[in-house]
């Protein structure tokens, strides 16, 4: 039975990380001529409507309350809500102005800057595999800020609003989904307003425009919330070491569908940062194992 679950949440996690590398990418691409401001808006406020029916249906609404009974949760989680709300901005902006490839190189760069996250705030230790793919990291950002005289602003932004996103929510004992309805929630109070303001002035793209982007802009919040669901679901099975893993997918798939489905140009300079970045992943990737297999003989040594 044990195996079979494994299986499972390979299985899962392998689907959420398939839908944010190709769907999700091809979805807001499909409503690039939208504001990006007012489409990360409806990601947000949707996303809110979404997991409301969905923690509410799976009887989840009072782990929801217990937020509020927390002044740290609420700090935490509000701070969150604006570092979400930027990586979704700065996401759909690359998929916009058809630099999905900065998208892709930010979410692969995101666990090497956790590392240095947890080692400046958590006091997390770095061996020198993972010191290598820091350094190859910084070389890779490094050799294209010279060859192309510019910073690669949207995979940096994506990058550590992620990390640091992911650094916070480490810190409060509140699943993954609460966490969002409660993110989503604020910014929805904040943004609604606008997203009315639009209407009524009659520059908004929800009420004024043709059912069919009403509808789009809608499943925003359907297509943000069911990888995130599968994904969840996978960390119940198996650990999360190797779910960390799996998500390179996604950025993996980015890339891929930046090249064939976008037609984004990859100049020599970018090729160069990214065969970098692929081997800085591979020895983290490499060190992920070993760290498990050294886990795993300690604890049947231990039994």
């Amino acid at each position: 039975m044990k195996v079979k679950s494994f299986y499972y949440g390979i299985f899962y996690t392998v689907l959420a990380s398939i839908f944010w590398g190709i769907p999700q990418p091809l979805f807001f691409n499909e409503i690039k001529f939208i504001p990006v401001i007012e489409v990360a808006f409806h990601r947000g406020f949707w996303s809110f409507i979404f997991l409301l029916i969905l923690i509410t249906l799976s009887g989840k609404i009072k782990d929801f309350y217990t937020i509020f009974i927390s002044n740290k949760k609420i700090l935490f989680l509000s701070i969150t809500a604006f570092l979400i709300t930027i990586n979704w901005t700065a996401f759909i902006l690359a998929v916009s102005v058809n630099r999905l490839q900065d998208a892709s190189m930010g979410y692969y760069i995101t666990p090497l800057i956790s590392i240095m996250l947890g080692y400046f705030f958590l006091n997390e230790k770095i061996n020198k595999f993972k010191l290598i793919s820091i350094l190859m990291m910084f070389g890779s950002l490094t050799f294209l800020f010279i060859s192309l005289n510019t910073l690669p602003f949207l995979a940096i932004l994506i990058g550590i609003t992620w990390s640091v996103y992911g650094l916070l929510r480490k810190q409060i004992n509140v699943s993954s989904e609460v966490g969002l309805l409660y993110e989503s929630g604020l910014i929805s109070f904040i943004t609604v307003p606008y997203l009315i303001y639009l209407n009524i002035k009659g520059t908004g793209f929800f009420i004024d425009q043709t059912s069919y982007i009403s509808i789009f802009l809608i499943l925003s919040g359907a297509i943000t919330i069911f990888p995130l669901f599968f994904f969840n679901l996978g960390l119940k099975f198996i650990p999360l070491g190797l779910a960390g893993i799996i998500f390179f997918l996604a950025p993996s798939l980015h890339f891929i569908t930046s090249i064939f489905i976008f037609n984004e140009t990859l100049s020599i300079p970018k090729l160069i940062s990214f065969i970098i970045i692929w081997a800085a992943v591979i020895i983290f990737i490499v060190d992920i194992f070993r760290e498990e297999k050294i886990n795993g003989s300690s604890t049947q040594l231990l039994n």
